[in-house]
């Protein structure tokens, strides 16, 4: 009976992997057949031109904003994802603050992009008088990703050796010069790879940039002008049915930077440089 009930379980994982790699193959040999072709050094290096707009024409400038939102968006939501993360372990001592915090992240977590964008703008636009622009769509974002960063690491804190910490407390270490020389610098990968995904998460949203500073053309990209941005971009492609093939290829160039970006965040966590720097010094002793 235990051999069945083995082999049923096996069975079952199996079937949902397959069912899975096959669902995911076709949306990206979908996208990828409709967009591969169209994808050229104009494409990449030029400013939607044409009439309609975007029928001619590239991305470059869409490219441009998304890799300044990502980069921002992941230094915001890391600074204050990792903090909070610290204080809810390291100095959270009171239980109704500390399930009020977890609370409070859970509900973050569970808006709506689309309302996290009308309270961006609503609160710096509207009440505080900034201008749409590239900081605002990053605090708007970063806001999105901030439970992502939190949970992460914290969850890595807490699975940290506890030895570690009770020999530091043994010794008469104090507890943040602890945190700032033993534990930090021992998750400083977990933290570089949990924001690298937290961008790749960010640099798809599109609904937050609707409200915050996303155009569909402009001539440069600055912190403080509205951007462009590869997600509105498409959204706008597709919304006026224009150029659909810009919009795959787009996406395809999108895709591609969310694999460069999960691919770079493995690297970092299993420490390929390190291996590959450790196995060429080895061989040459």
């Amino acid at each position: 009976m235990t051999k069945v009930k083995d082999f049923l379980v096996k069975f079952y994982i199996f079937i949902f992997m397959i069912v899975f790699v096959f669902i995911l193959f076709n949306i990206f040999y979908f996208i990828f057949s409709k967009g591969i072709f169209e994808i050229n050094l104009e494409f990449l290096t030029e400013n939607p031109k044409g009439m309609p707009l975007g029928t001619e024409g590239g991305i470059y400038q869409s490219i441009v904003g998304s890799f300044f939102l990502t980069i921002l968006s992941m230094i915001i939501s890391c600074i204050f994802g990792v903090s909070l993360a610290i204080f809810n372990v390291f100095y959270c001592k009171n239980k109704i603050l500390n399930t009020f915090i977890n609370l409070s992240i859970q509900t973050i977590s569970s808006v709506p992009s689309i309302l996290i964008g009308l309270f961006v703008y609503g609160f710096f636009i509207v009440t505080l008088r900034l201008q749409t622009s590239l900081l605002v769509a990053s605090i708007s974002l970063s806001i999105m990703v901030f439970p992502f960063v939190e949970t992460n690491i914290e969850k890595i804190l807490k699975d940290i050796d506890k030895k570690i910490i009770r020999d530091s407390f043994s010794l008469g270490i104090d507890k943040t010069y602890m945190l700032r020389k033993l534990l930090l610098p021992k998750i400083k990968k977990n933290i570089i790879s949990t924001s690298l995904l937290a961008g790749s998460y960010a640099i798809g949203a599109t609904a937050p940039l609707l409200l915050t500073g996303a155009v569909f053309i402009t001539r440069r990209t600055s912190l403080m002008k509205p951007f462009m941005a590869l997600p509105f971009h498409i959204h706008m492609l597709l919304s006026q049915s224009v150029a659909t093939n810009k919009a795959f290829a787009t996406s395809t160039v999108l895709i591609f930077i969310l694999i460069i970006l999960h691919i770079l965040s493995e690297i970092i966590l299993i420490n390929i440089g390190g291996k590959i720097y450790e196995y060429i010094t080895n061989k040459k002793s």
